[in-house]
């Protein structure tokens, strides 16, 4: 992919006077908010951010902790391997979330699930029985005959 930043930054120089900017920070904040729903706040935006100001004598430039943490525990999630996707779910349904939150939060820890099952093994967490005659609630098509 080619980078555009230099550019962006450039085209940001001509609309503003980076001259009045007593610091890394404010710069910062004046690009972001230059930049509008562009600007995403990530850990490569910011170092590209950081290299630019760096060229223009900007050298407290540096990128926001937050950031460093979330890189970290972001290359960990990918490592992390789930035993029982059971416990998994029961653990998000303790904390209230919704079947469709839970199935988000388990596809991006690569886990991949059927909704049928994630509903089941919702409800047994929930600890909610069966419906009665689940026959009534399942569209005709999908209905397995019963000789």
């Amino acid at each position: 992919m080619v980078d555009r930043f230099p550019e962006a930054f450039e085209r940001f120089e001509r609309r503003v006077d980076i001259s009045k900017f007593e610091s890394y920070r404010e710069l910062a904040y004046a690009f972001s908010w230059w930049a509008g729903f562009r600007w995403k706040d990530s850990y490569a935006q910011n170092l590209a951010l950081r290299e630019e100001a760096r060229k223009r004598g900007f050298f407290d430039a540096k990128i926001p902790d937050y950031l460093k943490r979330s890189q970290a525990t972001a290359r960990r999630k990918r490592k992390v391997r789930v035993s029982n996707v059971q416990e998994s779910v029961g653990y998000y349904v303790s904390r209230e979330y919704s079947a469709n939150e839970i199935q988000r939060r388990l596809k991006d820890r690569g886990i991949g699930i059927r909704r049928k099952t994630l509903l089941r093994y919702v409800r047994e967490a929930k600890k909610k029985p069966l419906k009665a005659d689940s026959r009534k609630y399942t569209p005709k098509k999908y209905r397995r005959r019963s000789f």
